[in-house]
């Protein structure tokens, strides 16, 4: 087993950007830290789920430049506890106030969800203010009297992909079909 305890039977985190511009990812979690990857506008990314150690988050850190710098990036996170997953997004590093205009994706919606029907699923209009969606500060709890946004599974296990789509309001991204018919996909 690596650093990263990538196991057999873990599915995918895919990263639907499409949005019209390119976007910039770091996915990094305690022991791990990937080279910048570019999301070319309307296209995807995947990778494989990561598991650190048992309830440690993996933070997708996307960002509209190849500079992550503060202020500036929008995050997609996941962590899996006791064979079960967890997911949200936070604009906590980019929102001010009830404003995430400077997060990436934001502009034109953001969701998650999954073909696994067990999995929580949350679709936030572009523009619009959806604290029990998405995180907007560090402890929606505490400062805004809300439960915690995060998603989950239940006891559907890990072996699925979780869709984290940026500028969701934008038509789906297309998929070939037998190398000769596109249609809509997922992201």
């Amino acid at each position: 087993m690596t650093k990263n305890r990538k196991r057999e039977g873990l599915g995918s985190a895919i990263i639907g950007n499409r949005c019209d511009y390119d976007v910039w990812m770091w996915s990094v979690d305690q022991n791990f830290s990937a080279d910048v990857v570019k999301i070319p506008a309307r296209s995807q990314h995947s990778e494989p789920f990561r598991n650190p150690c048992n309830a440690c988050g993996v933070s997708m850190k996307v960002s509209k430049s190849d500079k992550l710098e503060s202020g500036t990036h929008t995050q997609l996170e996941y962590a899996i506890a006791d064979n079960k997953i967890y997911y949200d997004i936070s604009f906590v590093d980019c929102a001010k106030d009830k404003s995430a205009s400077d997060c990436p994706g934001h502009d034109k919606g953001k969701a998650i969800d999954s073909p696994e029907e067990k999995c929580g699923k949350f679709n936030c209009a572009g523009g619009y203010y959806c604290p029990t969606q998405a995180y907007y500060v560090d402890q929606p709890l505490v400062k805004l009297g809300i439960d915690e946004p995060v998603l989950g599974c239940n006891d559907a296990g890990t072996g699925m992909g979780i869709y984290f789509k940026l500028c969701s309001d934008e038509a789906p991204l297309k998929r070939s079909v037998g190398g000769r018919m596109m249609i809509d996909g997922e992201a």
